[in-house]
């Protein structure tokens, strides 16, 4: 195993553009590179010691070491963008690299080396190194040096050196993900390497529509109120005077102020709708997407794999996993046709407002290469199929099968109605209740839950505490499998033993709390530990018989674990319908992994994975819908007889 880390400077800024723009920069040099071979002394290079690459280093390569670095997309591009295309390095193949921080990630442990370091026990990056990254890596800094001196020179060597060490102390401990885990690392990387095709001239008339749009609402506000949209204490000042004081300036809280309907018409309601229209006016996503690209207009890098406990992709970059959805009345080429002519009062006629209509072409941006065209598939309803399956919710998994629509199958129980009588044309209400209902209460979500997805205001908190009774009542094994998952895991801690539950299990491993799924993957919970606490159920601020202490809530031993969480390590509980949705989401994942494994193979190049969706840049003449669709859809192993459908699309621009 070759451990191998590099130092450099550029004048691009890394968090802003990413690892790959960053490394194609005019300005991006290595300070440094440092790697061990197997067991052996961490050596080092600096340009000054010549273009040639140091024999050993090249040998080792050349003969297939497996080649490791901590969060690797960094040192892949530099390898690649600096190393081979200037110095006439040798290219590594995908299958050689490695990542200690993808095995953090597989085991849920902090990916920051830092952070992860220290929670094995490690001493963790020399705090020296964030002062040398400041004064000579961050050139863009106006206080950044240029020249380094021979005293911070042997200062950056010997940080790089106790990188390079400590990430072999790591990789030594936590090993090699297992195999099929390093072939979907490996692919994930080639996916990552191909990247996204980016219309860097559509962005640019979308970012020129919000702009204007700006601009014309902000002089607009300005004439109403007398004052700018951004002076907060003087907005906030001039609604207190208007007879309607707000409690702050956040789009959600004004969203929900519109909604509730009770702003009074003339001057405040045009001034609220202002400012809620400039709060939406921004140009950051867009922006980032531009920064982002390489020279090529392809954005790489952007997404993490196993980024989630449950072994899902994340999204960094720009963040494609989380755009807009779009909108199901407007055709793409259309809506992007009608961006381009740069008019905001022309956006406004077609879609009743241009900043909605910006919003909805986000995916668009994301086109098929030249010569290419975007095939794309997802599986329906995949989280509530594989959730009844778990469960042996036999009545569900047997509607899925005869192809139900269970959102308005749902909507017809909670409200008592014959089978059949909800649509979504004569009852769009009642189906989007039996949506929301799908949605919030899968995974022991109840009134808050419920409100995370509607806060419209249409239902009274009571009625929707009667909805949740009615979605419980309905799925009867479902709310078992919430409870018998809790008490397994309990009671693996407790033990110190497998314990099943359905076709899944719980068992301490080393310093985990482990979950086998279905196929034999695990999810891991690190420093699992019992503490009594009162169910969360028990709440004195909201139910008066738990204030007064009548309520008959006892104290209860809850799991706790240690997991990365708004940006902190620290010990968190849980319940059965968390541990439920882990488990729902992890083997939904495995039921995707295997599909992308194939279409690739058949000739299907995957540039991104959504969640639950496959999206490949597929050159034209190669396949069809039909194929992609089969191969997608293929259903082998634990989930051979599951209920699962498969919808496709293609055409030339990313939609949903």
């Amino acid at each position: 195993m070759i451990h191998l880390d590099f130092e450099t400077k550029s004048y691009a800024d890394l968090k802003k553009v990413g690892a790959w723009a960053y490394s194609e920069h005019e300005t991006t040099e290595v300070i440094v590179l440092c790697w061990a071979i197997d067991g052996s002394a961490v050596d080092y290079w600096r340009p000054d010691h010549g273009r040639g690459m140091p024999e050993g280093l090249r040998d080792a390569i050349e003969e297939g070491h497996p080649v490791e670095a901590h969060n690797c997309s960094f040192e892949v591009s530099i390898w690649k963008n600096v190393m081979v295309k200037r110095y006439g390095w040798p290219d590594i193949a995908v299958e050689q690299w490695r990542d200690t921080m993808a095995v953090a990630h597989y085991y849920a442990l902090p990916g920051g080396l830092d952070k992860l370091a220290r929670v094995l026990g490690l001493p963790g990056k020399n705090p020296e190194g964030a002062r040398l990254i400041t004064k000579y890596s961050k050139l863009h800094l106006k206080t950044a040096k240029t020249v380094i001196p021979p005293e911070d020179m042997k200062k950056w060597i010997a940080y790089c050196t106790q990188d390079v060490e400590e990430q072999r102390t790591i990789s030594n401990y936590l090993g090699d993900l297992p195999d099929d885990e390093l072939a979907l690392f490996h692919l994930d990387l080639e996916i990552e390497l191909r990247g996204l095709k980016l219309d860097h001239e559509g962005i640019a008339a979308a970012s020129e529509v919000v702009d204007r749009r700006a601009e014309d609402l902000e002089a607009e506000f300005r004439k109403l109120t007398g004052v700018g949209p951004n002076q907060r204490e003087k907005v906030l000042a001039w609604f207190e005077v208007q007879g309607f004081p707000l409690e702050n300036l956040q789009a959600e809280y004004l969203e929900e102020l519109v909604e509730e309907g009770n702003v009074p018409a003339g001057a405040v309601r045009r001034a609220l709708s202002i400012r809620l229209s400039i709060s939406k006016a921004s140009t950051k996503k867009l922006d980032k997407m531009v920064m982002q690209s390489g020279e090529d207009c392809v954005a790489r890098f952007q997404c993490k794999y196993h980024g989630a406990q449950t072994g899902r992709w994340t999204g960094t970059g720009f963040q494609p996993l989380n755009m807009n959805r779009g909108s199901e009345d407007s055709v793409p080429e259309d809506l992007v046709a009608n961006i381009m002519r740069r008019d905001p009062r022309w956006l406004d006629a077609l879609y009743g407002d241009a900043m909605q209509a910006v919003s909805w072409a986000t995916r668009h941006w994301i086109t098929a290469k030249e010569g290419n065209r975007i095939l794309a598939g997802d599986f329906v309803s995949i989280e509530a199929v594989v959730l009844a399956c778990l469960a042996g919710e036999e009545w569900k998994v047997k509607a899925f099968r005869d192809g139900v629509k269970i959102y308005e199958a749902m909507a017809d129980k909670i409200y008592n109605l014959p089978p059949g009588t909800v649509t979504k044309k004569t009852h769009p209400l009642e189906r989007q209740d039996g949506k929301t209902g799908e949605l919030a209460f899968g995974y022991q979500g109840a009134l808050n839950a419920w409100l995370n997805f509607d806060s419209s205001g249409r239902h009274t908190d009571e009625r929707i505490i009667e909805i949740c009774k009615a979605w419980r009542k309905e799925h009867p094994e479902i709310v078992k499998f919430w409870y018998a998952m809790e008490r397994a895991a309990i009671k693996a801690v407790e033990a110190g033993r497998e314990v099943e539950c359905q076709a899944l299990s719980f068992k301490v491993i080393d310093e985990w709390l482990s979950m086998r799924l279905p196929d034999g993957k695990r999810i891991w919970y690190w420093a699992p530990e019992l503490r009594v606490k009162m169910p969360k159920w028990h709440d004195p601020a909201t139910k008066e018989d738990c204030a007064a202490g009548t309520c008959r809530c006892e104290p209860q031993p809850q799991l706790t674990y240690m997991a990365q969480k708004f940006g902190q390590w620290k010990r968190v509980s849980t319940y059965g319908g968390k541990l439920v949705e882990n488990a729902t989401q992890a083997t939904a994942r495995q039921i995707l992994t295997p599909s992308m494994l194939r279409v690739e193979k058949h000739g299907y190049p995957i540039v991104l994975s959504v969640y639950d969706e496959v999206v490949c840049d597929t050159p034209l003449g190669h396949g069809s819908m039909k194929e992609f669709e089969a191969i997608l859809g293929e259903r082998e192993g634990f989930f051979r007889d599951w209920p699962i459908g498969v919808d496709c699309w293609e055409g030339h621009r990313y939609r949903k």
